[in-house]
């Protein structure tokens, strides 16, 4: 007869490969695709920043990324930042 313990740890071990078994297919699935773009990029079939079909995001804009200098220590941020990277101290407006 079989106990309580032993069919619960059948149990989990058959759940953990099945869960490993669909992430191995989902990181197979990632890979094969990163390395088709890579050669369609490589061939000159795709642009490097080509709106992404799935999610249809814009490509990045290089001079969005423009940079904020500290009023305090005269470091150079990014324009996202909030509080200076070297300081601390408060960027942006009412600073």
């Amino acid at each position: 007869m079989l106990d309580v313990g032993t069919v619960y740890l059948v149990a989990a071990g058959a759940l953990l490969l099945v869960a490993l078994a669909v992430g191995v297919r989902a990181l197979v699935r990632i890979f094969r695709e990163g390395r088709e773009r890579r050669r369609k990029r490589r061939e000159g079939e795709l642009d490097r920043y080509t709106k992404d079909p799935e999610y249809d995001r814009e490509p990045p804009d290089p001079e969005a990324a423009s940079r904020s200098t500290c009023p305090q220590c005269g470091a150079e941020n990014d324009a996202s930042f909030a509080f200076c990277r070297e300081c601390a101290a408060p960027l942006g407006p009412g600073a």
